[in-house]
């Protein structure tokens, strides 16, 4: 019979995978190095985690949760709710970067692809939850979809994010929204 799993050994290798994901970035992370950094042994990593991908994302999971909807009553309070939890996240240079890193990897390795597709798919679930609160209200057109809303809502923020120098600093919450909610209007 299996031993049951630690979630004391899976908070430890979390740990490690996080640290050692934004210190060494995708290509150079190792189930061996969360090893040595947790202390447990890879044969306790691989029960938790099969593949290397897996922890990846876990990891990210880890360093980045996913957001909270908000419910404010409107679509313009909901969105600046929302991108203001945000913000730190895209701010931050190393998870940037580490985030940049798994896009491009993703693209060249299948196993790799998958796990962040879904671990996207999660992320998108509170913009998805906005977007359809305010259709429900009327605040956006019906014919209005959910993608091209969630383009023109995060993609500013995201190329931004993509400027090495840039801390997003005096990225204006308050701007972005009223910028976006003229945008809904004039497409809608």
């Amino acid at each position: 019979m299996a031993r049951p799993l630690s979630q004391e050994a899976r908070v430890k290798m979390l740990d490690a995978s996080v640290e050692v994901a934004l210190d060494v970035g995708v290509h150079r992370f190792t189930v061996d190095e969360v090893s040595r950094r947790s202390g447990l042994a890879r044969t306790t990593i691989y029960r938790h985690f099969p593949t290397k991908e897996e922890l990846l994302v876990a990891a990210l999971d880890r360093l980045t949760p996913v957001p909270n909807t908000p419910d404010t009553g409107s679509l313009r309070g909901d969105l600046r709710e929302f991108l203001a939890g945000l913000l730190p996240i895209f701010a931050d240079r190393r998870i940037r970067a580490l985030f940049l890193e798994i896009l491009a990897a993703a693209h060249r390795e299948p196993k790799l692809h998958e796990l962040q597709r879904s671990m996207m798919d999660v992320r998108a679930g509170p913009t998805r939850a906005i977007f359809d609160r305010a259709r429900a209200r009327g605040e956006i057109a019906p014919h209005f979809s959910y993608h091209d809303a969630f383009l023109i809502f995060e993609a500013p923020l995201v190329m931004r994010a993509l400027a090495p120098d840039d801390d997003l600093g005096d990225f204006d919450v308050e701007v972005h929204v009223d910028q976006m909610l003229l945008v809904l209007e004039e497409a809608g």
